[in-house]
């Protein structure tokens, strides 16, 4: 296999039908698999890997949109309620377009920061059950 290197550069997000990359500066999809612990025991093979359960989390940082419909307002509308997503990760490029949907909780970042400052919003959305994740 060869070297392959990309820049981020395109995606499109939607979040409960928002459409959001044109605002974000950041993303992370995180998996949320975590190691089990190494379980021993007295028997011969002695050692087991502890099961665990997925913890996945799609964090953004966004430059905030107190628009109507825009982002802020649709996450402080909508708090507590579960919604779809849809992330998809090198639209642009034959191949290598990949998709992840599913559902998160929507819920509202804090607002404030330092005067003079470029308004953001920093969230960390808890994603309900696994991304289901597809070739387009």
């Amino acid at each position: 296999m060869s070297l392959k290197v990309r820049r981020l550069k395109v995606i499109t997000l939607t979040i409960g039908g928002v459409s959001v990359e044109c605002q974000l500066s950041s993303w992370t999809l995180d998996p949320g698999v975590q190691d089990g612990d190494r379980l021993y025991t007295y028997c011969p093979d002695g050692t087991a890997i502890g099961e665990t359960d997925a913890e996945p989390t799609l964090a953004v940082t966004a430059f905030s949109d107190w628009s109507a419909g825009g982002f802020e307002d649709f996450l402080w509308t909508n708090r507590g309620t579960v919604v779809e997503f849809e992330l998809n990760h090198h639209p642009d490029i034959t191949g290598e377009h990949v998709r992840w949907t599913g559902q998160l909780m929507a819920q509202p970042a804090p607002v404030g920061g330092d005067r003079g400052d470029n308004e953001t919003t920093e969230i960390t959305f808890q994603v309900i059950g696994d991304p289901v994740y597809s070739r387009p």
